[in-house]
């Protein structure tokens, strides 16, 4: 049982790291357009699904975006209703319509995370002075964080996800986590003394079909 858990775990942390796209840098794609890996999340933002440092695809939105309240949340969707754009080439590209679900954050910001989306009120500052006005993004999102995120350590713990994950990625499983028990009276037993053999498998992966439903937001 024990093997069997941290295989689950095993599992959830590689698809954390295919979902955050870690492995990268170490050839180890999850999007392959045409059967060639490459980046999901580039910095120049030619994949429309980067808000942060180097964006020269979306001029606006080339500067990073610390997840502090609810308006950091409210950028992004600006940035997907205006930037996530079908290649079209008979005309002007139209927004592609992929509402977001999911926010997707390192256990360091889980707790501010949560607060944002479940806040009821928020405070907003204006030339009168300060305004409490329902919260425009409660419960709009749900709040996802791995601690796989922070393992991965430097800008990944300041990074934060936000989109529709099931749209984009693809989880492929020939063989679901299993676990094995052999005991003393089994027939490995006439070959050789055996008090216990356990073994656990799993077989499947993570593929992105798309890279436009889900964006990456540089914290920092």
């Amino acid at each position: 049982m024990s093997l069997g858990f941290m295989l689950r775990q095993e599992r959830e942390r590689t698809i954390v790291r295919a979902v955050t796209d870690a492995d990268a840098g170490v050839g180890k794609y999850v999007y392959r357009p045409s059967g060639t890996g490459q980046s999901l999340y580039k910095s120049d933002g030619s994949n429309r699904n980067w808000v942060g440092s180097g964006n020269t695809t979306s001029s606006g939105f080339n500067a990073a975006v610390p997840l502090v309240d609810w308006t950091d949340i409210d950028a992004v969707l600006n940035y997907r209703a205006t930037q996530v754009v079908d290649d079209r080439i008979d005309g002007t590209p139209r927004p592609i319509v992929a509402p977001a679900k999911q926010l997707l954050v390192p256990e360091k910001l889980r707790g501010t995370a949560r607060s944002i989306v479940h806040a009821t009120e928020v405070t907003v500052a204006s030339e009168a002075g300060e305004m409490r006005l329902a919260n425009p993004i409660q419960g709009l999102v749900e709040v996802l964080s791995s601690p796989f995120i922070d393992e991965q350590g430097g800008q990944a713990i300041n990074d934060w996800y936000l989109g529709d994950f099931p749209r984009q990625f693809v989880w492929s499983e020939i063989w679901p986590v299993q676990t094995f028990l052999q005991k003393a009276d089994s027939e490995s037993a006439f070959d050789r003394d055996v008090v216990l053999r356990v073994k656990v498998r799993y077989y499947g992966g993570v593929s992105a079909v798309d890279t436009v439903f889900v964006t990456k937001v540089d914290g920092a």
